[in-house]
């Protein structure tokens, strides 16, 4: 098999070209024993397939900035870097960026100021670490705090979006289940309710009417909950309304303790970049502000940034303001005693990343069995509703 690799040779310059091989492993082992320090490698039809989609994904558009941070890391200059990713084989629509980020470094622009207008879905704590790197002479360490900030972010997202995944399964298998009783067993007991209904319990009579109802209006439901989904996908799309059930679900018991948590540890994290990539202390504090997704926290840690400015220490404002807990105000406080504030907010996020994965996981283990109880609740409401129907007609004198 053929494989698509790109590196960086012993000069500092970086290399790109096919290597054959049956296994990735056996080709990466090859490269370095031709002292290459690898950057990608592909298969070669692999390669292909990804350029054939329509929009490149941010794990491309990281795995992307990932080669571009290694690159400067090694001394190679800044134009040879845009050109290496502009003619490498990844996805079409990031490459054509690097080849006008390219176009623009070598007509004089500034690498920050072209990355600005090039369009890349990148957050803005990004420019601001890359317009920091570029005044302090240190783009490829921001640029390092920039992507490990931005997989961060992704990792949160993603870790909410699999612990919702469980829960989703789990209705939608429970409304699949009461679904098929509904429309394919209880409408064969209709018969009953034509011939018996005043002699039947009321609970026979509304459950085996509701599953013959839904049987003969099967395509209207299909279409009411196709409209409905719909309308559902319309609301969630608007701006706002899904910030709003943020809000809400922050309410909740264990779950809004977890979305809080993500968030501290977010802007933690955030903080800390920015810090790191020597942002002025006010200016990060409203970037990192910025990246809050929970309105009333984000409204909070604003408040701090100005009592910051006003001459109050971090920890103060961020107590005054009750925006982290005891554990969290102690980190920050020794933070700013010993000059290590970035490195103890970057401890703050791990931590309330590891307690908000703990918190989730036991609300996990409550979803389950409770799930379990409700849809077998309704399964056994519609049986003892049949089983009451057969009962009571078979009570009818002949």
């Amino acid at each position: 098999m053929q494989f698509r690799y790109q590196a960086i040779d012993q000069s500092g310059h970086a290399v790109s070209g096919l290597a054959d091989g049956r296994t990735e492993r056996e080709v990466a082992r090859q490269l370095t024993q031709q002292n290459l320090t690898l950057l990608s490698l592909a298969q070669a039809g692999e390669t292909k397939a990804r350029q054939r989609r329509g929009k490149a994904s941010l794990r491309e558009l990281q795995l992307v900035l990932q080669e571009f941070t290694t690159l400067l890391e090694a001394g190679v200059s800044l134009v040879t870097s845009l050109s290496s990713l502009a003619k490498s084989s990844h996805h079409p629509q990031i490459t054509g960026v690097f080849a006008e980020l390219e176009k623009a470094v070598r007509r004089g622009d500034s690498f920050s100021a072209a990355l600005r207008v090039s369009g890349l879905p990148v957050p803005e704590y990004f420019h601001q670490l890359v317009e920091a790197g570029e005044a302090t002479g240190r783009l490829a360490e921001s640029l390092r705090g920039g992507v490990e900030q931005f997989e961060y972010d992704q990792r949160v997202t993603s870790e909410i979006r699999s612990a919702l995944v469980y829960p989703a399964v789990l209705v939608f298998s429970g409304i699949t289940s009461v679904s098929i009783i509904f429309l394919w067993v209880v409408p064969r007991f209709g018969s009953l309710l034509t011939q018996h209904g005043d002699t039947m319990p009321a609970l026979s009579r509304w459950t085996i009417g509701a599953g013959v109802w839904f049987s003969d209006h099967v395509w209207w439901v299909a279409a009411a909950l196709a409209l409905a989904l719909l309308g559902l996908r319309s609301v969630l799309n608007r701006p706002g309304i899904r910030d709003r059930l943020a809000e809400f679900a922050a309410g909740l018991p264990v779950i809004g303790e977890w979305l809080v948590e993500a968030e501290v540890g977010r802007w933690a994290s955030t903080l800390a970049a920015l810090l790191t990539g020597k942002v002025e202390l006010i200016r990060a504090l409203g970037l990192s502000a910025g990246s809050v997704r929970l309105a009333f926290l984000r409204s909070r840690l604003t408040q701090v940034a100005k009592s910051v400015k006003a001459g109050a220490t971090l920890s103060a404002a961020l107590r005054e303001h009750r925006a982290l807990n005891p554990t969290g105000y102690d980190l920050v406080a020794v933070g700013e005693t010993s000059g290590e504030l970035p490195k103890l907010l970057s401890a703050l996020a791990r931590l309330y990343e590891t307690t908000g994965r703990d918190r989730i996981k036991r609300a996990l283990q409550l979803i389950e069995p409770l799930a379990i109880i409700i849809i077998g609740s309704v399964i056994g409401v519609i049986v003892t509703a049949i089983i009451l129907a057969i009962t009571s007609v078979n009570d009818v004198p002949l």
